[in-house]
């Protein structure tokens, strides 16, 4: 809609938690991909230890999350929305 009509119609708020939301994704898909590779690791080179538990895998995704948050809340906080009057 922004490129369409050239202007940001869906507010201040909107402003703040487009910009949230999309480097929240970043993050959790960087810190994912990271957890990944790191239980890869685990599992080859340490073979004939137990896995990762299901509860063990909650606690990761939920810190996931939590860092994703919080590496983007920044980015939300200080976006701004300036209005240009033209005419």
């Amino acid at each position: 809609v922004r490129f369409v009509s050239s202007t940001w119609v869906f507010g201040k708020l909107m402003c703040h938690v487009s910009r949230f939301v999309q480097y929240c994704s970043v993050h959790v898909s960087v810190l994912t991909l990271a957890a990944i590779a790191l239980d890869r690791h685990q599992v080859i080179m340490h073979p004939l230890k137990p896995r990762m538990s299901m509860v063990k895998g909650g606690i990761c995704i939920i810190i996931i999350w939590v860092l994703a948050s919080c590496f983007s809340l920044p980015h939300a906080i200080y976006q701004t929305l300036t209005r240009f009057y033209i005419g």
